[in-house]
């Protein structure tokens, strides 16, 4: 290739606000309009801006995504695209603690009628509508890690949250339970790795602080527990929050320990 004469351009965004560029600028066309996706001084988070020209002058729009939201936070690179009539954003969030470990993830956007893009919230989804609940699931696609725990990998196959300690905070995004209504309690099973602690897992609905519908406790090994929680229906978030069993005149001595890995659940009816 070549660049025609005349249109090389040096700091087609600005670094200053409001575009606070910082890196990873991916130009896309939609229509008439050319998109500038990139990275800027809030390094997590993906925003775009406008212009009727692909040299500029371009327009700040705004945060399409931003990966950091209740996840540790680290930087974030992608851009948009269309598949079929569908429109996506890609990104990655932070695994391992680092920066330079990282996962890639989509979610679903939409392009306005004026041409913007509404800032999209992240799931676990994926392409996915919803989650099936009633599947094993793994752990590690938890799209809300609060508290210090964090996603790790154990070796090429085995992804875990880890660094649970307690009052973490864990959600996913969204199961669909169905409709089925013959039952007013289900089980859900949880395979962990312990360590030699033990607690509760509170199962909430629809935020940290939402409808408890069960409780299950954990001991000091690894293996499955499980316990029965309140039969759910329609479409949720799920959140699950630590809690340590710590008492006595020892208490200070266990605060902030790591109580447990989460490898993956199931919900069984």
């Amino acid at each position: 290739y070549e660049i025609i004469e005349g249109t090389y351009k040096e700091d087609i965004i600005p670094v200053e606000e409001p575009f606070r560029f910082f890196e990873a600028c991916s130009p896309r066309k939609v229509g008439d309009t050319y998109y500038l996706i990139y990275s800027w001084g809030t390094p997590n988070q993906l925003v775009y801006a406008t212009s009727k020209s692909p040299t500029g002058p371009f327009e700040y729009q705004g945060v399409i995504v931003d990966s950091g939201a209740d996840y540790p936070a680290g930087n974030n690179h992608g851009s948009i695209c269309k598949i079929g009539e569908q429109w996506y954003i890609f990104y990655h969030r932070m695994t391992n603690g680092t920066i330079m470990s990282r996962r890639g993830c989509v979610e679903k956007i939409e392009i306005l009628p004026d041409g913007s893009i509404p800032q999209v919230e992240t799931t676990s989804l994926g392409f996915e509508e919803s989650l099936n609940p009633y599947e094993i699931i793994s752990a590690d696609i938890a799209c809300v890690l609060k508290g210090g725990c964090m996603v790790t990998e154990k070796n090429l196959f085995d992804r875990v949250i880890t660094n649970i300690t307690d009052g973490c905070a864990m959600g996913y995004k969204y199961f669909d339970f169905g409709k089925d209504y013959s039952s007013k309690t289900m089980e859900l099973a949880l395979n962990i790795n312990g360590f030699g602690c033990r607690g509760t897992i509170h199962v909430r609905l629809d935020a940290e602080d939402g409808e408890e519908i069960g409780r299950i406790e954990f001991g000091m090994n690894d293996g499955v527990v499980t316990g029965r929680v309140k039969c759910v229906t329609g479409r949720h978030a799920l959140y699950f929050i630590a809690e340590a069993a710590f008492g006595g005149p020892f208490i200070d001595m266990f605060n902030g320990r790591q109580l447990l890995e989460i490898k993956e659940f199931v919900f069984c009816k």
